[in-house]
């Protein structure tokens, strides 16, 4: 086994189910054998009630892979593997790093949740759609669950993604190459947050070569305006999350800037800013440790006398957006809104049924969730039948308030839900949603608060 990697033997050849030594005849085995799953997948429509999380995302790579590795649905957690990859698709070298191991499954869920308060982009015209899918595939890609087969599991997650929105996804229109390209260029984010949708437009264009709508009533119904959402606000973890990430894509330029500066201990300055950077990559408490030493290596980038010109303007910008990124890291990790350290925030009144609606919907899908986990199945079934109900029409009564009551009870004798946050937006998005639309007192102002456009697009 190569030191680190427990998927791999001792020459580097992943672990497999056929003995197989070489690596090329394996690659070969790994495509023929994949390709063909992948296509027996696709045709059953994916992964039965798949909320695209971590569970969701397991399913599918070991249906996948399974014929080839033992692993097969197991995540870079598993084995405990993290690793990186270069690309050069900005012309110059640049450092891909993944999500830290340890917090795949947080981030796959939280991808998820996020995703479902879009309704699953359902609603969309083509356009808006290839949008928000280039958003989430680049999040999971940097999430990167998988030690090989990412790629694969991705196509097959978002034809039926699509699907389920009313639109066929066929990645075989396009070159492979030209969804790498697309890839990289949001991994590495050339362009700064303020222009962030400029990091995800190849992105966006090659998913606009590869959808097109779905035929039939039932996927017109799936497009119809009525079912979008609208777009919802970052939860605190995907903020801390997209935080890190762009302290990390930045991080990694300054080193390599601060390193190649003429002068004593330059070299060295560099080469520990990056140390800083996968150690607060690997723990962000560490940026408590490395905030100083981060801002001084952006300052003297922003200083420099030999980096003032027009040619050094992307050094410029690469320096500045890191001392800032370091500086919300910072402040994210000091107030515990990170990893495994996040806190619940009190959430403000629902004061309309469209933010009930929304509401319910992302936390019926976690509260669901977790029941099943703790063998509580039937009120876990009941509770997705409700928020179908709820996406379609915001009102709460006779037996779907019934069944929403049990899984509430059902969750509250569960000693790990009972502070849980989803379980507490839940329990609040009820109390709307069991009140007559129109109706809703605010708690504030004690004054009816009409809420006649509920399906109104706010994307």
């Amino acid at each position: 086994m190569v030191a680190g990697d427990r998927f791999s033997d001792e020459h580097g050849v992943r672990i497999n189910r056929l003995g197989i030594t070489d690596p090329q005849q394996l690659a070969q085995a790994e495509t023929d054998s994949s390709l063909l799953r992948l296509q027996r997948l696709n045709m059953q429509g994916g992964i039965p009630g798949g909320r695209y999380d971590h569970a969701h995302l397991k399913q599918v790579h070991q249906k996948l892979f399974e014929g080839v590795y033992p692993w097969a649905g197991e995540t870079r957690a598993d084995r405990e593997f993290q690793g990186h990859k270069p690309t050069y698709v900005t012309g110059f070298k640049e450092t891909m790093t993944y999500a830290p191991y340890k917090e795949i499954e947080q981030r796959l869920n939280a991808i998820g949740e996020q995703l479902g308060k879009e309704n699953y982009l359902k609603g969309l015209p083509p356009e808006k759609f290839a949008e928000r899918a280039a958003y989430y595939l680049d999040q999971y890609n940097h999430t990167h669950a998988f030690r090989d087969g990412n790629g694969r599991t991705l196509q097959a997650t978002f034809v039926q993604l699509g699907k389920e929105a009313g639109y066929q996804v066929d990645f075989a229109r396009i070159d492979p190459a030209t969804l790498n390209r697309a890839r990289d260029l949001a991994m590495v984010r050339p362009h700064a947050p303020e222009e962030a949708g400029k990091n995800l437009q190849a992105l966006k264009g090659m998913f606009e070569q590869v959808i097109s709508p779905a035929p039939g009533l039932e996927a017109e119904k799936l497009r119809d305006p009525s079912q979008a959402r609208p777009l919802a606000a970052l939860s605190p973890q995907m903020q801390a999350m997209d935080a890190r990430r762009e302290l990390e894509v930045t991080g990694y330029r300054v080193m390599d800037i601060v390193a190649n500066m003429p002068g004593a201990g330059n070299y060295e300055k560099g080469v520990s800013v990056g140390k800083g950077i996968e150690a607060t990559n690997l723990n962000p408490a560490a940026i408590q440790t490395h905030l100083g030493q981060f801002q001084q290596a952006a300052e003297k980038i922003v200083k420099h006398p030999a980096l003032q010109g027009p040619d050094a303007r992307q050094d410029q910008s690469d320096a500045k957006r890191f001392r800032a990124a370091a500086e919300q890291v910072s402040e994210i990790a000091a107030s515990k809104v990170m990893g495994t350290e996040i806190q619940q925030r009190a959430m403000p009144p629902l004061k309309t049924h469209a933010e009930a609606q929304a509401t319910f919907a992302a936390a019926a899908t976690q509260v669901a969730r977790a029941l099943q986990e703790h063998n509580q199945g039937l009120a876990a079934a009941r509770l997705d039948e409700v928020a179908k109900h709820i996406a379609r029409n915001p009102y709460l009564a006779g037996l779907n308030k019934e069944n929403v009551s049990k899984a509430i009870v059902a969750a509250d004798q569960i000693d790990a839900l009972k502070s849980n946050s989803p379980l507490r937006e839940l329990k609040q998005a009820t109390e709307v949603l069991q009140q007559v639309p129109g109706r809703i007192k605010s708690s504030s102002e004690g004054i009816s608060s009409s809420n006649h456009n509920h399906n109104q697009l706010e994307r």
